[in-house]
């Protein structure tokens, strides 16, 4: 009897200490999964039991945005907490003084290349990222998945999968999947034991994961154990791959969960979920034909036009899931305009770290837990300098700013004067162009862009795209 009683003890003790530390965090964080294409959405079609589950049982916020329509400067954003105009601002300081002390001018223009590729990519090392400053608590950090800054250690990961570029990688045809994250794409596509085997190594820490499986991102390959849901119904080829791929990401996300129950660790864990950027691939819409291949054929790589590298509101807009079991009451926010800026200042808040006043976004955890003050968006603004293009995969050159307020959603190419602006709440595809209609709100959304810009210091368009 008096064994039992000390190990109850001690099973109350550890559970005490589990309780009083800092949640293990887990980003999860989509790739090219468009907002609407989830169960908890409203999508009859696409199965995504274990996402439903996420946010039954936390705290959905349905009108969640993305910095930028697509992924590297958005990533960006979600492990600095900076929108990626000041990203790239202060990486070109970086870069420019790099340059001084390499003798960047002596090289000759491969050379030069190749060194602003993998330099762009260290200067990481330089900035306040997530596994930084979470340190500070005594978190440890893993990185997997999609990941374009060459190593996990640019950005002060303590361990991870994409351990860099291969040294004789650059020039050959596959360099992209190299900078796409390398090893670190493997994740769930085909082995989830790196990050098994972290988790067993650390389970007595606060542990911070990012968990970006390439998916649903091309290439559309999922196994037939996803295809299978989709085989027989009456829908467009391209949306059975799509949705198949989809499947396949929830089951990743679903068997890290069951993990995490198996080593009595779920209670501990807040699992927040985010997309890197839009896409638009309804059930009726068809991108695939004989011989499409997403490597050349920029519709069937990139879905519909109004998604992923666009300027509307399926661009950009990403349902954000905040999941903690029994410390989050599950509630489902459709009003407050929240943005990926707002996913560092909330971890580090809800880590018990103090948020730096430099950071443009806001702690959403007055919304998470009722406690304190929230002062809501009126309208949030977003640049693009990037276009979706019909022939060139990596699109076209541009200079495009977005404002969205709860009911509106306008867009302007300011190199083109190209415009839309539409009711999100009874248009939500942008069918309708109410620009011409309603010049006084156009003339009040291009003064909120010039507000911004000076807010941020951008005196001229900047590249942000690679």
């Amino acid at each position: 009897m008096r064994i039992q009683a000390l190990l109850i003890m001690a099973l109350l003790l550890c559970t005490h200490a589990h309780a009083d530390r800092p949640p293990n965090v887990v980003l999860l964080i989509g790739d090219d999964h468009g907002y609407p294409y989830f169960g908890f959405m409203g999508d009859d079609n696409v199965v995504t039991p274990t996402m439903d589950a996420l946010a039954a049982g936390g705290v959905t916020f349905t009108q969640g945005h993305v910095t930028v329509p697509y992924c590297r400067p958005s990533l960006r954003t979600m492990i600095t907490g900076l929108h990626p105009v000041e990203y790239q601002m202060q990486l070109n300081r970086i870069i420019d003084r790099r340059k001084r002390s390499a003798r960047f001018d002596d090289m000759s223009e491969d050379e030069q290349r190749r060194w602003t590729t993998y330099e762009k990519a260290a200067a990481m090392q330089e900035f306040d990222t997530l596994p930084k400053l979470l340190r500070e608590k005594g978190y440890v950090s893993w990185q997997g998945g999609k990941w374009w800054e060459n190593s996990y250690r640019n950005a002060h990961f303590d361990e991870g999968m994409t351990d860099g570029w291969e040294p004789d990688a650059w020039g050959r045809d596959d360099f992209f999947f190299q900078l796409m994250g390398a090893d670190g794409t493997k994740l769930v596509r085909e082995t989830m034991d790196p990050l098994f085997d972290f988790i067993d190594r650390h389970q007595q820490q606060p542990m911070f994961i990012w968990f970006g499986p390439s998916l649903p991102h091309t290439p559309l390959d999922a196994p037939y154990k996803y295809q299978k849901y989709y085989a027989d119904k009456k829908m467009s080829e391209s949306a059975k791959l799509y949705y198949a791929n989809i499947t396949w990401w929830d089951d990743g996300v679903g068997r890290l969960m069951d993990y995490m129950q198996s080593k009595n660790l779920l209670d501990d864990t807040l699992f927040i979920y985010i997309s890197d950027n839009g896409w638009e691939q309804d059930a009726d819409a068809e991108y695939w034909h004989p011989g499409a291949d997403y490597t050349t054929d920029p519709l069937f790589a990139n879905g519909g036009q109004r998604g992923k590298n666009a300027l509307y509101d399926l661009s950009f807009r990403s349902p954000f899931i905040f999941y903690w079991k029994d410390r989050l009451s599950p509630s489902r926010n459709e009003s407050s305009l929240v943005s990926a800026m707002d996913l560092v200042p909330t971890i580090l808040d809800l880590a018990g770290r103090k948020v730096p006043q430099r950071l443009r976004g806001r702690s959403l955890r007055p919304l998470l837990d009722g406690d304190g003050e929230y002062q809501e968006r009126e309208h949030m603004v977003s640049y693009n300098d990037n276009r979706r293009s019909k022939t060139q995969m990596m699109g076209q050159q541009s200079e495009g700013y977005v404002v969205r307020t709860r009911r509106w959603h306008f867009f302007w190419y300011a190199d083109t004067g190209e415009m839309r602006l539409y009711d999100v709440t009874s248009d939500p595809w942008g069918d309708t162009d109410q620009s011409e209609a309603r010049p006084k709100l156009v003339a009040q959304f291009k003064q909120s862009i010039a507000d911004w810009k000076k807010s941020i210091g951008m005196r001229e368009p900047i590249a942000i795209h690679e």
